[in-house]
C-alpha cells in the first residue's frame, strides 16, 4: 500500500472521530442550556427584595456619616454585579463621605476628578470632606473654592504653605477639623469665607491678628481644642475679654498695635479671664498686666497650671529678678528694655508688697 493510500485512510479516520466530537459537543451544549435554563429560574433572595431596601442596607454597611473609611467604599458595591451597581448610583446617601489624599503619589488632578465624581453620585445631599495635604509641592486649593458649596462637614490636615485654603463660603458648614502640620503664617491664616452655621471647630493652632480683645471672645469659647493660640490684638479703651475656658491649652502669646498709634492707651486685665489649666509656655507684654506679677500669680491660682517658660515683652517696670524672686520655678526670658518703676507708682508699690510678702512668706 501506497503512502498515499494510507494518508486517505487515516484522513477518513479523523473525520469520522471529529463527527463523533462534534455530536458529543452538541449534547453537552443542549445539557448546558438544559441547565442554565434552571439557573435563571432560581431567585437569590437578596435579588428579590425592593431596591430602595438594598439600598437601605448598603447605608448600614457604611460607617455612620459623617465617619470616613477607605475600608467600606461604596466603591466596593460597584463590583458585585450590575444590579448591586446600578442600585448604589441611584443611592445619593451612600456618597456623601469622601477623603481625598494629596501627596506626592497621589496626583492632585485624580483627587480633584474623584471628588468631582462624588459630588454627582451624591446628587444634592450634604456632604463629610476629609483631605490630607501632605508636603507635596505643587498642590493648588483652588478645587476647595468650586466645590465648598455642600461641605456640611470638613475635616483636613494641611501644612501652612496650603493656607488660605479658599475664601468661598460655605454655608452648609457645621463642623470643621483643621490641622496645620507646622507652625502657620501669619499673613496666610484665613482660611474661609462666610460659615454661617458653624457650630463645632476642632481648632488646635490659631492665630488671629487685628482684632479687639472683645472680638476673640465668642471665637476662643468655641474652641475648646486649642492647643497653641497667638492673638495680635488692636488695643483700645473699650478692649475687654469674656470669660474663656482652654483646657487643652499649652502655649499662648499675647501681642498687640496701639489703634491709630495712641501711645496714651494702655489695656490691662487680659488675663484675668483666661483658664487654662494646660498652660506651660506664655509670651505676652507686660502692659497686658495691671499688676504684672500678681496678675500672673492670679492665672495660676485660679487655672492650677504649672508654667514653665514665660516671655515678657514691651516696656518693662518690674526688674527680671523681681519675676524671679516671685516664681522661681519658672524660665522667664524678656524681649523689652527695663525703664525701672513706672511713673504711675500705684501698680509697682502694689507688686513690690507682692514680692516682700513672698520673701517673708519663705
Amino acid at each position: 500500500m501506497s503512502a498515499l493510500q494510507q494518508d486517505r485512510i487515516r484522513a477518513a479516520k479523523l473525520d469520522a472521530q471529529i463527527l463523533d466530537l462534534k455530536r458529543s459537543l452538541s449534547a453537552l451544549q443542549a445539557q448546558r442550556e438544559l441547565v442554565q435554563e434552571r439557573i435563571d429560574l432560581y431567585k437569590y433572595p437578596v435579588l428579590t427584595l425592593p431596591n430602595e431596601i438594598v439600598a437601605e442596607i448598603f447605608g448600614h454597611c457604611l460607617p455612620n456619616y459623617p465617619e470616613c473609611s477607605e475600608d467600606f467604599s461604596p466603591n466596593n458595591l460597584m463590583h458585585i454585579c450590575r444590579n448591586w451597581r446600578d442600585i448604589a448610583l441611584a443611592a445619593p446617601t451612600l456618597w456623601r463621605v469622601i477623603h481625598l489624599y494629596f501627596g506626592l503619589d497621589s496626583p492632585a488632578a485624580r483627587e480633584v476628578r474623584e471628588l468631582e465624581t462624588w459630588l454627582s453620585r451624591s446628587g444634592s445631599c450634604p456632604m463629610s470632606v476629609q483631605i490630607t495635604i501632605d508636603d507635596s509641592p505643587g498642590i493648588n486649593c483652588n478645587f476647595c473654592s468650586a466645590h465648598c458649596a455642600r461641605w456640611e462637614v470638613l475635616k483636613i490636615s494641611l501644612p501652612p504653605s496650603c493656607l488660605p485654603l479658599t475664601e468661598a463660603a460655605m454655608p452648609l458648614l457645621r463642623q470643621l477639623d483643621l490641622t496645620v502640620t507646622d507652625d502657620p503664617v501669619a499673613s496666610n491664616l484665613i482660611l474661609f469665607g462666610e460659615v454661617p452655621l458653624l457650630r463645632s471647630a476642632q481648632l488646635t493652632s490659631l492665630e488671629l491678628h487685628r482684632v479687639f480683645p472683645s472680638e476673640c471672645t465668642p471665637i476662643l469659647q468655641q474652641t475648646s481644642q486649642l492647643i497653641h493660640c497667638t492673638l495680635l490684638l488692636v488695643e483700645g479703651d473699650d478692649s475687654t475679654f469674656g470669660d474663656t475656658t482652654l483646657p487643652c491649652l499649652k502655649s499662648l502669646v499675647i501681642l498687640g498695635n496701639r489703634r491709630n498709634g495712641d501711645h496714651n492707651t494702655r489695656v490691662t486685665g487680659h488675663m484675668d479671664s483666661f483658664i487654662v489649666p494646660a498652660l506651660h509656655e506664655l509670651d505676652i507684654l507686660e502692659r497686658f498686666l495691671k499688676d504684672p506679677i500678681i496678675s500672673l500669680k492670679s492665672l495660676v491660682s485660679k487655672s492650677r497650671c504649672q508654667l514653665q517658660k514665660v516671655t515678657i515683652g514691651g516696656k518693662r517696670y518690674v526688674s527680671s529678678d523681681a519675676y524671679r524672686t516671685a516664681f522661681p520655678s519658672v524660665e522667664f526670658s524678656f524681649t523689652g528694655e527695663y525703664f525701672g518703676e513706672e511713673p504711675d507708682a500705684a501698680p509697682s508699690k502694689q507688686i513690690n508688697n507682692s514680692i516682700v510678702s513672698h520673701r517673708k512668706s519663705k
